[in-house]
């Protein structure tokens, strides 16, 4: 082996390992058990527990140490089953079981816990205790989602490093002395970070449990399925544990590619959706005005007739579909072809699809952006995020952004028109105008091309625009906070640019996205640019042609070698002309849209407009889980499953393919899954699809789309395939990246940021209870000067006015919004945001206290 390897003697086998291991990391890789309690794989050594003491020959005779703590050496020597050694592990457990409950029969973790498993296999058989045990509190909410035995901790500091070591949210600790030692919260302050419920997972007893799942389960009852997280765009990999057809808990499963082991808390703790009541469980037809219940042949008739008149009457092009960002790639694969196919149109999308101008590689690799306890450093040394907040969008990300922060020095350039969380830390802050984004970039590649003291016709010419005048009065931003941001992108040796919706929606989107471009490629790291999504598959959409402008594989329309391919997989001719946006079609519907197909969207509930346009169609069928503001007004409801009843695949951020196997049933309910009702109802169109599961559609996408080519369910292992993304990367180039002036504010007016929050009032989250007062309040934010100005306080009632619409809402006060800007972030319960937007770059409003 190689001589940079050190060896030791554990047990009398000989091992070699390299430099830095610790002696448990040793002995294991020869088979040799070292009971731990403190230790974990994922945190810094603290040996606080004592149970993994062994025996280390040295000078003096064996001497006991921490195997958990202590690096291997050359030639060192250990002993793990002495005497000695037996002796300490059967006193510290007994010393751990004297205030320990005995209620392993009701506890969470029975069954599953290591402090029963190394009881029986290295404890002392009896208990010398005979004065009764101390009491500690029990039943002690630490969170809303978390339940804290203070009786059952064998304090062992995980939660508190878990929290202090990747959150960077020192929220609990220990307290009093001996055997009165308690873990509890900081005082006042209750565990808020939005992945705590990983102290669960790696609590060693019941101390710690989820209020979700208490007391539903036994861990040797339930059936385990691995999945994946179908909330973010990052693809977190979990696993599903279920019993008598309904999900009993959800857990973190390690990925080292995407997300380690950790998961976010809305994740693990939002599914009650799954087993809700509320469901809709049989199919829905409009008659006398009411929706009734049907037979499923009744409505994919209804749905049949409905399709066909509209395109009779009107034409193709006077349909529609959306599908979902939420919903696997098979569903939304056979969404785009049932449209081109069958109806002969390309009007289909999803939201934030068309209207947004991405990148059709994801963001370059998570894995990259990782710090794992032991393993190389994170690739990237400045990461510029560009209208993105991680924190709420992406919290996995932002965990182990925050971690290459602390532990490798990773330098953040955040350009937001808000103080994110991840502002807290030492870097550069730009708090850009909204709509203004592309003169910033055009201003931060001018100065990159400065700071490196070279010259650039091409850049100079696209970038002149950029004054220091016009940074100042136009994006609100101090030049010299934008040299700053771009003396640290110039200097970084491997830069990280990562952007979001919010960034490049609309008119403008475009324009950003050229930016974006031309400022990655004066800092010679094109491929080092990323778009992160919002949905669980927000990037398989796109790759499997959810977009009214592109084909599966993100073809241009016009690409004859997609179009031949694809019409000798489809049989018959494509459209061509492109079609309509998501917002296009619902601005639209009532007039040049006739009927839509709605595949798990509820656009009705964004936009007090849109659902006065969805109820002015001809005919409007909906596919969902419940009956949502759209599905209220559709002429059919088809009720679907979810993500966890029926098999599916999903695209991450990254591009990695990922299964999402069935895991749950329930048979009482007629639900069907997206892709199945499609195949149906392009049965009843005439179209003979030759599907029989979802693996057969996802051998079919593996055709259709090169970058898939191989990538068929059994290759897709538990951990998922990333596609490369040469395959579709366009070929670096400068382009224009222009923008108008922007109205100024009037007297009172401020400007409008929307944005995303993980915990919204949307009914995926709702619908768990322990979660409801997490949800973010129906308020408006406002910078302190503005909201004196305005003669507002914290939670004072106003009304929010813009030219197109009204909101009343709460007051909320906050140094984390920038002057001159109110916030009102989306999917807020009752008052959706969108009743003051009229799709225009920049929205003003007015605050009046009510």
């Amino acid at each position: 082996m190689s001589d940079e390897l050190v060896t030791l003697t554990i047990d009398d086998k000989e091992v070699q390992v390299a430099p830095g291991t610790l002696i448990v990391d040793a002995a294991a890789a020869v088979n040799v058990e070292i009971p731990i309690f403190c230790s974990h794989p994922k945190l810094d050594p603290v040996a606080c527990c004592r149970m993994c003491l062994v025996e280390v020959e040295g000078p003096r005779g064996p001497m006991l140490q921490t195997a958990c703590s202590v690096p291997v050496r050359e030639g060192m020597v250990v002993h793990t089953d002495t005497e000695q050694v037996q002796a300490t592990q059967e006193a510290n457990l007994a010393f751990i079981l004297l205030n320990h409950p005995l209620d392993c029969p009701i506890c969470d973790k029975g069954g599953e816990c290591p402090l029963q498993d190394q009881t029986m296999r290295f404890g002392p058989g009896i208990s010398q205790l005979v004065e009764p045990k101390r009491h500690k509190q029990k039943d002690y909410h630490i969170s809303d989602t978390i339940v804290l035995d203070q009786e059952r901790c064998i304090i062992c500091w995980r939660c508190i490093r878990y929290l202090e070591e990747w959150e960077d949210k020192p929220q609990l600790a220990l307290f009093k002395r001996g055997g009165a030692t308690l873990i509890d919260i900081q005082p006042g302050q209750p565990v808020d970070a939005k992945t705590g419920g990983n102290i669960i997972d790696i609590c060693p007893v019941g101390a710690l449990t989820s209020k979700v799942a208490r007391f539903g389960f036994r861990p040797w009852q339930v059936e385990r399925t691995p999945s994946i997280d179908p909330h973010f765009s990052t693809g977190d990999n979990i696993r599903i544990d279920t019993r008598t057809y309904a999900i009993r808990r959800i857990v973190g499963r390690e990925n080292m590619g995407v997300n380690d082991q950790w998961i976010a808390d809305k994740t693990r703790f939002a599914w009650a959706w799954v087993n809700s009541d509320e469901r809709l469980t049989t199919p829905l037809v409009r008659k006398d005005g009411e929706l009734q219940p049907a037979t499923w042949s009744e409505a994919l008739q209804a749905v049949t007739d409905g399709l066909k008149r509209v395109k009779e009457r009107q034409g193709a092009d006077a349909v529609g579909g959306i599908g979902s960002a939420k919903l696997s790639n098979e569903a939304n694969y056979l969404l785009q072809r049932f449209m081109r196919q069958i109806v002969g149109t390309n009007n289909v999308d999803h939201r934030d699809g068309g209207d947004v101008a991405a990148l059709s590689t994801g963001i370059p690799s998570l894995a990259a952006v990782m710090q794992p306890q032991y393993g190389p450093p994170p690739q990237y040394d400045v990461i510029m995020l560009v209208g993105v907040d991680p924190s709420e969008e992406a919290p996995i990300l932002d965990l182990h952004i925050k971690r290459a922060v602390r532990r490798s020095g990773t330098t953040l350039v955040i350009a937001h028109p808000r103080h994110i969380e991840l502002t807290r830390y030492p870097g550069s802050y730009l708090g850009y105008r909204p709509g203004s984004e592309a003169t910033l970039l055009n201003g931060l590649a001018r100065m990159a091309l400065a700071v490196k003291g070279e010259e650039n016709q091409t850049v100079s010419q696209l970038t002149d625009d950029a004054t220091d005048e016009r940074l100042l009065n136009l994006c609100g931003v101090d030049p010299e906070a934008v040299e700053g941001a771009a003396r640290l992108l110039v200097e970084a040796k491997n830069p990280l640019i990562l952007y979001g919706p919010m960034a490049a929606q609309g008119a403008t989107g475009e324009q950003v996205r050229n930016g974006l471009t031309n400022l990655a490629m004066v800092l010679d790291c094109y491929e080092n640019l990323g778009y992160l999504g919002l949905n669980a598959n927000s990037q398989g959409c796109r790759d499997v042609g959810v977009l009214p402008d592109a084909l599966p594989g993100h073809a241009p329309l016009d690409d004859e070698a997609a179009r031949t391919l694809l019409a000798e997989l489809w049989g018959g001719e494509l459209p061509t002309a492109p079609g309509k946006t998501y917002r296009q079609m619902l601005d639209a519907a009532g007039d040049d849209i006739g009927a839509l197909l709605v595949m798990g969207a509820d656009p009705a509930g964004e936009r007090p407009e849109w659902a006065a346009n969805l109820a002015q169609l001809d005919f409007l069928a909906v596919q969902e889980l419940f009956l949502t503001d759209t599905a209220r007004l559709a002429d059919v409801v088809l009720p679907a499953v979810s993500w966890a009843e029926g098999d599916g695949t999903f695209t991450n951020c990254e591009r990695r393919i990922q299964r999402a196997p069935k895991a749950v049933s329930n048979p009482a309910s007629k639900a069907a899954q997206d892709w199945m009702i499609l195949d149906h109802i392009a049965a009843h169109m005439g179209m003979q699809w030759p599907y029989a599961s979802a693996q057969g559609v996802l051998e079919e996408i593996t055709t259709a789309i090169p970058a898939y080519a191989g990538l068929d369910w059994t290759a897709l292992g538990d951990q998922g395939v990333q596609w490369n993304a040469e395959t579709v990367r366009p070929r670096p180039a400068y382009r224009r990246c222009r923008q108008d002036d922007l109205p100024a504010a009037g007297e009172g007016e401020l400007a409008l940021v929307t944005g995303t929050v993980a915990y919204d009032g949307g009914t995926l989250f709702r619908l768990t209870q322990a979660m409801r007062d997490m949800i973010h309040a129906a308020a408006v934010t406002l910078n302190p000067d503005d909201a004196a100005q305005a003669g507002v306080k914290d939670n004072d009632a106003v009304l929010v006015r813009s030219a197109h619409g009204e909101l009343r809402l709460r007051a909320a006060v906050s140094e984390e919004i920038e002057p001159g800007t109110a916030w009102i972030p989306e999917s807020l319960p009752g008052a959706p945001v969108g009743a003051l937007l009229n799709g225009r770059e920049q929205e003003f409003v007015t605050i009046t206290p009510q």
